[in-house]
């Protein structure tokens, strides 16, 4: 595999515009609820990044837009840094539009299931070793 140092630089730059912007979002929806433990940050923030990436991908399909760069740097890079719960669900929406309800089940569900498990097999990791 060769790496490209530009394709590289778009992603990382997408990233950190990404990231940036879902923690300050974030950090300003939850302020609205100084008295709930509910993270509406978070999934204000999924909520908006699930719209964004299917606005954006029928969007630059329609009318041709971008080469691969500018798809990494929205996509992968901005839309990444921002949440991947869009992508996630953005994939399993792929699935069943194609007609591969069950796959898109077992995407949907399964990966919210393993996710919830490790994270459990995370916590009870460190409490053993620690």
């Amino acid at each position: 595999m060769q790496v490209d140092f530009l394709k590289i630089c778009m992603v990382g730059a997408g990233g950190f515009l990404g990231a940036s912007s879902r923690y300050v979002l974030s950090e300003l929806v939850q302020a609205k609820f100084p008295l709930s433990t509910y993270p509406y940050g978070t999934t204000f923030v999924n909520i908006i990044g699930c719209f964004l990436i299917g606005f954006l991908i029928a969007l630059f399909a329609i009318k041709n837009w971008g080469n691969e760069e500018l798809r990494l740097f929205v996509f992968v890079g901005i839309l990444g840094g921002f949440t991947t719960f869009s992508t996630f669900a953005n994939d399993s929406y792929q699935l069943f539009k194609e007609g591969e309800f069950l796959l898109g089940l077992v995407n949907s569900g399964g990966q919210v299931l393993i996710g919830l498990i490790f994270v459990w097999l995370g916590y009870t990791l460190v409490k053993l070793i620690f």
